[in-house]
């Protein structure tokens, strides 16, 4: 995992232990576990992004097809990339749209399915996926949109958040929340 995917917000707190007096980093990223992600907000980040992800092996065939017709037939911009392709990318290689880049993306995929388990899979994905707001992580941007630590998610705010995963800048509850 690169340093920067990995980097974390150091909080500064007064001296009673709880008032926080400052954040600092680069990054705006607190990793938590995955046990303290409540499984209904896991499985709406898993609707939204990737439904067969405990069936498939790091890349989903159907899904590249998917996405491959769609772009052919509608001219749009559609990915077919899993959870495990998403955190590779984000994790190990640069966001350049090239071919290279998503072969290194589906071997490393691949390989990664083979080392970790689904769920460490998981929740290194949640740990860094950008959600808008300055927000890197599950934990942080159920701060930044809830003002609530990510283990007090409701459905509904977990299925917001899944949703904003997509494109933040889409899909924010502030300005297009027709769009959510």
């Amino acid at each position: 995992e690169s340093e920067v995917a990995a980097a974390q917000t150091s909080i500064v707190y007064w001296n009673d232990g709880e008032a926080e007096m400052a954040r600092l980093g680069d990054t705006n990223r607190i990793s938590i576990p995955l046990s303290q992600v409540p499984a209904n907000v896991q499985h709406a980040v898993l609707a939204a992004e990737d439904r067969t992800y405990y069936e498939h092996g790091g890349f989903s065939l159907r899904g590249v097809i998917r996405a491959g017709w769609s772009n052919l037939t509608t001219g749009s911009s559609q990915g077919g990339s899993t959870v495990t392709q998403q955190y590779t990318k984000n994790a190990y290689l640069s966001s350049e749209k090239t071919y290279s880049r998503k072969l290194k993306e589906l071997v490393l995929s691949m390989k990664l399915e083979t080392q970790v388990t689904k769920d460490q899979i998981l929740e290194r994905y949640l740990n860094t996926i950008f959600f808008g707001r300055g927000a890197y992580g599950i934990e942080t941007a159920s701060e930044a949109y809830f003002g609530v630590p990510a283990q007090e998610l409701s459905l509904a705010q977990g299925a917001v958040l899944a949703s904003i995963i997509n494109a933040p800048g889409q899909f924010n509850p502030d300005s297009h929340r027709d769009r959510l």
